[in-house]
């Protein structure tokens, strides 16, 4: 079994086997291990990247052992794997009841927990994201002054400018000035956090890549914790099971000229921008609890 797990590329830590998972998957920075690990038995979990050699591996395990993997966990815009997996964790809204679905999004894969201890850091950010700091509005986490001297633009980090990026970032570049960082800007250093480049802007472009089923990753909390008004486009009910609205400038259904038409607004610093500073992100503190419980019911 060794050697087969070796050719189809599975992750082995422990008792629980990943597949499909990203390229270098650590699952020692996986903060959803530790969870898995503490079951002590023999674990089989399915990503949301299943191509090609992955994905031929989780069919050809699965029709040796005959039966599904325990665990469907993604991060990505992925359906349910209820064909594959036994329990689904990701970001749907859509299946409440449901026993084998929990609905714990990417971002919440980030925050930092209190009472747990040794969470994996958070590299790409810079540091894990504090609850309380979400919880209370940007202005009582930072300074007038400190947000005063911020540049006043936008800051956009992205891999790609595919749609609607591409277009949201024109239009943000054209009225409001737009600096990027990432793949798409041939400056994809991964080594350098975020939270130190985003502390010096007063907002950041952080739509969605694409929409689905209660879909939220991790870049409007990021920006929100840096002291950033968020930018995003997503769906409203989406970004309201989780956020609070007021807290997000929103440009989803918008048109070219609304866009325009709300930048110019943030642009000038009056009552928009300052009621969009005394808001908190977060409405209700999140939990891990039912994550756990989650587990501990495989």
């Amino acid at each position: 079994m060794s050697r087969l797990l070796k050719i189809f590329r599975a992750v082995k830590q422990e008792q629980v086997v990943y597949f499909d998972f990203w390229f270098g998957f650590d699952p020692n920075c996986f903060l959803i291990h530790r969870f898995l690990c503490d079951l002590r038995k023999q674990i089989k979990v399915i990503g949301p990247f299943s191509k090609g050699w992955s994905s031929f591996s989780v069919r050809v395990i699965s029709q040796l052992t005959q039966s599904k993997a325990d665990f469907f966990i993604t991060g990505e815009n992925r359906e349910p794997e209820f064909k594959r997996a036994q329990k689904q964790i990701g970001f749907w809204r859509g299946y409440p009841g449901r026993k084998d679905v929990l609905r714990f999004p990417y971002w919440m894969w980030h925050l930092d927990w209190p009472d747990l201890e040794n969470q994996p850091a958070y590299r790409r950010y810079g540091r894990r994201l504090s609850i309380d700091r979400l919880m209370k509005p940007i202005s009582e986490s930072y300074s007038k002054a400190q947000l005063a001297s911020r540049l006043n633009r936008t800051v956009l980090f992205s891999k790609h400018l595919n749609e609607p990026r591409r277009r949201l970032f024109q239009l943000t570049n054209e009225v409001l000035g737009c600096d990027g960082f990432g793949g798409a800007f041939g400056s994809d250093n991964r080594q350098q956090p975020k939270m130190p480049v985003m502390e010096g802007y007063r907002f950041s472009l952080c739509p969605e890549n694409a929409i689905g089923d209660g879909y939220i990753t991790e870049k409007i909390p990021e920006a929100f914790h840096s002291g950033c008004v968020p930018i995003s486009w997503c769906r409203p009910d989406d970004l309201a099971e989780d956020f609070n609205p007021k807290a997000v400038v929103n440009l989803y259904g918008l048109d070219d000229l609304q866009c325009r038409e709300v930048f110019a607004e943030l642009a000038g610093a009056g009552e928009y921008l300052q009621a969009l500073l005394t808001v908190p992100l977060l409405r209700t503190r999140p939990r891990l609890e039912p994550l756990i419980e989650f587990i501990q019911g495989a």
